[in-house]
């Protein structure tokens, strides 16, 4: 049996090395079959065989095989989280979730969302804390980045979201966004691909409004919007890798997610999620049957069908791949320690050419002596603070 199964050689690949795939993710025979597009008793029989599998299968089968046993597959993560209080100020908010460390933070004057005063952690935008000088209402705020602090907070309290989420619905907390993204690293399908598919009309969706797609947009590679931002269901599929490479100056191949697929939940279908979450209850679940009832994705036009004919319709293969492997992927944190790379990285890229000129030209004492004159602004002192008193190495 192969010790590690997603690094397989396809060219010998027999069924010893199947059932190491299948007990991993403990799936049934019977799933593995269905994911095949064949019967169990087939399958069976493939999982008995010594011989080479890629020579027996037919060029779906293949193809479905190779993706799911060849690949890293797909992560999933949570990217957003917004929730508002009714009768919790910010303060009350850091004691809760902080230790009631409002050292951690810087307050300023913010008229964002409705409010009036923001606390951000470390002086970054990541977690910040809004609320009203003349109440007690608030709202905390969790971007991409901030999620991946707070997991990492979380985790070195033996803590995960659901305990989190808990105590925040505890406290009166609803949940108002929920984005979830579905981390591609193998690129199941091109995003400009699945855009001919929609200019073939070989697709149905439940939005309202039609898919809105961008090529090599201002932020790097491909992006398709389906639904509306201002629906309770959005989705957002892009060559993350691209987007990635663009912003930290770094070529596509050094970034290991190729594709993202977002799912955004807002109002009462985000409130349900935090709900379930903090429940244990199945995320993935819950998110692929977001993705079958508003999307799909067909080898022949469906324009002039009525649904009983669509149904009746081959799904096009990459996405059937996606759909399997969304069944049996596991909600993870992906922790992520404040850092300055951010910071290092604009340097390298931007100042350092104009740097080195200018020493060039100004001599390296009168560049020094600039530089010891220069002071930190509060919001660069505040994060160097909060990077040692929560041990956060640069």
């Amino acid at each position: 049996m192969s010790e590690n199964y997603t690094n397989l050689s396809f060219e010998q690949m027999s069924g010893h090395d199947l059932i190491a795939f299948r007990e991993h993710y403990n799936l049934s025979r019977l799933q593995m079959a269905s994911f095949m597009m064949i019967s169990k008793r087939t399958y069976g029989r493939m999982e008995m065989s010594e011989d080479n599998l890629m020579t027996v299968l037919n060029a779906d089968q293949r193809y479905i095989l190779k993706t799911y046993v060849g690949s890293q597959g797909l992560s999933l993560w949570l990217d957003y989280l917004g929730m508002s209080f009714k009768m919790r100020t910010p303060e009350m908010l850091i004691k809760l979730f902080f230790d009631n460390r409002l050292d951690l933070f810087v307050k300023r004057d913010s008229g964002r969302y409705g409010y009036n005063v923001a606390y951000s952690f470390g002086g970054l935008s990541y977690i910040t804390i809004y609320g009203k000088r003349d109440g007690p209402e608030s709202f905390i705020d969790f971007s991409g980045s901030g999620i991946r602090l707070m997991e990492m907070l979380l985790i070195g309290q033996g803590l995960v979201w659901s305990h989190f989420i808990n105590i925040a619905l505890a406290n009166g907390g609803k949940a108002t966004r929920m984005d979830f993204a579905f981390n591609d690293m193998s690129r199941m399908f091109e995003i400009p691909e699945l855009y001919q598919k929609l200019m073939a009309d070989e697709y149905t969706q439940k939005f309202k409004s039609d898919p809105q797609y961008y090529a090599d947009g201002k932020n790097g590679g491909s992006t398709i919007y389906f639904g509306s931002r201002s629906s309770e269901v959005f989705f957002r599929f892009y060559e993350k890798d691209k987007e990635q490479a663009k912003k930290h100056f770094v070529e596509p191949e050094a970034i290991p997610v190729k594709n993202r697929y977002e799912v955004e939940l807002k109002q009462k279908r985000a409130q349900t999620m935090a709900e379930h979450v903090a429940n244990g209850q199945d995320v993935a679940g819950e998110l692929l049957a977001y993705l079958r009832d508003y999307l799909q994705f067909y080898n022949q036009p469906v324009v002039g069908l009525d649904k009983k004919e669509i149904a009746k319709l081959d799904l096009w293969q990459p996405w059937v791949v996606f759909l399997e492997q969304a069944s049996i992927v596991d909600f993870q944190a992906e922790p992520k320690e404040v850092s300055m790379d951010r910071s290092l990285s604009w340097f390298i890229n931007q100042v350092a050419p104009t740097l080195k000129g200018l020493i060039e030209y100004y001599g390296q004492e009168k560049i020094d002596e600039i530089l010891d004159d220069t002071e930190l602004s509060q919001r660069q002192k505040k994060l160097l603070s909060v990077a040692e008193k929560v041990n956060l190495p640069f």
